[in-house]
């Protein structure tokens, strides 16, 4: 066991109380022999502190203080970085058993690979469940639709040093932001199909509560990364604007009425001569549409 990478993860909190006992407990039964834990609240007062306060052998440090939004937070504490891979799995997450002795496994016997993404079993609100896995070709779309869940994504730290902080002038995209710049920087990724991470969302957390900021942050970093110079964004934000906030991405398009799909198959037809059927169809903002809305957006 002495022979494996070490590894820091960074938690961040703000008033996680109720949540961040599930995600040490888990980091806990990890057992890995080299982990460093770094936890960053942004000034609690529902006794989050307190509940950090029961991992004396877990955590390694933690820092408090007022942060611009959780980017700035992770940033902090990977400052603060010792391990040779790092990850950050936030205060309502929690890993699988064996998920950290399986990424440093992949990365030790794979010199050649600098991140490694795995599955991921989302927990809703309602308590429904389902186990995402990321996609074969994720990276040629990477720009267009994030297929990467960030609690099973982790990368060595050598790759974080060539690509820089994390960019907190996002306040929600700022994961997906990081894998097209760590992408873009020649980090060379690996998907397993293990399922590493529980994602939980509540009603109130940062991404069930994303909405309009979620599509300008989303439309930002496609127009800086995205195909065509970036102006599929462009095709986006009015797919967005002409039909998804009327519902037309609510159902299959054979579904919908014959008028709407007269209307939106010639509107699709003359985006495919523009750029090209893949990067059109490769638009994913439907659910932040439905928040917008006011609908159940994970269904």
């Amino acid at each position: 066991m002495g022979g494996l990478p070490s590894i820091t993860l960074v938690t961040p909190s703000r008033n996680a109380a109720a949540t961040i006992d599930r995600t040490l407990r888990s980091i806990e039964a990890q057992a890995y022999p080299r982990l460093q834990l770094i936890c960053v609240d942004g000034g609690s007062d529902d006794g989050t502190l307190e509940v950090i306060a029961r991992y004396p052998q877990l955590v390694s440090e933690t820092i408090v203080g007022r942060d611009r939004n959780v980017a700035d937070a992770l940033n902090k504490g990977f400052r603060r970085a010792e391990g040779e891979i790092l990850g950050y799995l936030n205060a309502d997450d929690a890993l699988r058993p064996g998920a950290l002795a399986t990424v440093a496994a992949i990365l030790a016997d794979e010199p050649g690979t600098d991140v490694v993404t795995g599955g991921c079993r989302r927990i809703f609100a309602d308590g429904s469940e389902t186990v995402t896995q990321v996609p074969e070709g994720f990276l040629a779309d990477l720009s267009m639709r994030n297929g990467i869940e960030q609690p099973s994504t982790f990368w060595r730290a050598s790759a974080h040093r060539r690509a820089g902080e994390l960019d907190d002038a996002y306040s929600l995209v700022f994961d997906w932001e990081w894998w097209n710049r760590l992408h873009a920087t020649g980090a060379r990724f690996r998907r397993t199909d293990a399922v590493l991470s529980d994602y939980h969302f509540s009603d109130d957390n940062l991404t069930s509560r994303a909405g309009m900021r979620a599509i300008d942050e989303m439309y930002r970093l496609t127009r800086r990364y995205g195909p065509y110079g970036g102006r599929i964004a462009d095709a986006y934000r009015f797919l967005f604007r002409a039909f998804d906030l009327r519902g037309y991405y609510d159902r299959p398009f054979h579904e919908l009425p014959p008028h709407r799909r007269l209307v939106f198959g010639a509107a699709l037809r003359a985006l495919h001569r523009i750029f090209d059927r893949h990067s059109v169809h490769c638009y994913n903002w439907n659910w932040a549409s439905k928040q917008v809305r006011g609908l159940v957006w994970y269904k």
